[in-house]
């Protein structure tokens, strides 16, 4: 099936984006969506994805992050060790989205880089997202949100695999979101820490 560019780096792009939420959740969907449809979804990548050991190891994967995700604290934890593993996810993705449709290596190191870069911006939004969350509810409110991330994770898969063109004006509306939101984040919690750190040389509190 040889579909537009647009369309088919609207497929990677938001592949890579649900993959900054939960890259399990989303090599899963697309995992088990080439093993339905393996014509539709030509490639090495998509190959490997749909084989039973990929599967499975996913799905393990998948439960582990469903339930390390609902932890306080523990969520933390896990969002610093897939600040790799989710923009990877999302490159591979990318990648297996816009490779079997071209013959050009230029637009795979595109689709890679671009891919990456969507996931670690959508990654970022969850981890900030989470920060506050914690901050303003103590981590009560996490395991509502982890839930309604693991949600989005699958429904942007599904979105991107089906809906290609919608998942690029989400791409799009994603990367003005973290324009708008995380740097005024950042400075709220800069201006936080240095509120709450006393300045140097001043007496300390007293009881």
């Amino acid at each position: 099936m040889t579909e537009s560019l647009p369309a088919v780096f609207g497929t990677g792009l938001g592949l890579a984006a649900g993959a900054g939420l939960n890259a399990y959740a989303v090599l899963l969907v697309y995992g088990g969506i080439v093993r339905l449809f393996p014509k539709e979804f030509p490639g090495a990548i998509g190959a490997l994805l749909s084989s039973d050991a990929a599967l499975v190891t996913l799905g393990i994967l998948f439960l582990l992050e469903f339930f390390a995700d609902k932890i306080p604290g523990l969520d933390h934890v896990w969002d610093v060790i897939h600040s790799v593993i989710r923009p990877l996810s999302g490159a591979v993705l990318a990648i297996a989205a816009v490779g079997p449709q071209n013959d050009s290596v230029l637009l795979d190191i595109v689709a890679g880089g671009s891919g990456g870069f969507v996931a670690m911006l959508s990654h970022l939004l969850k981890s900030a997202a989470r920060m506050t969350s914690t901050a303003l509810t103590a981590g009560v409110a996490n395991i509502a949100l982890s839930i309604a991330e693991d949600i989005l994770a699958f429904l942007q898969a599904l979105v991107a695999i089906f809906l290609p063109i919608v998942a690029l004006i989400v791409v799009l509306g994603l990367g003005a979101i973290f324009l708008l939101t995380v740097p005024k984040i950042a400075r709220s919690g800069v201006h936080l820490f240095g509120r709450i750190r006393p300045e140097k040389g001043s007496p300390p509190p007293t009881g």
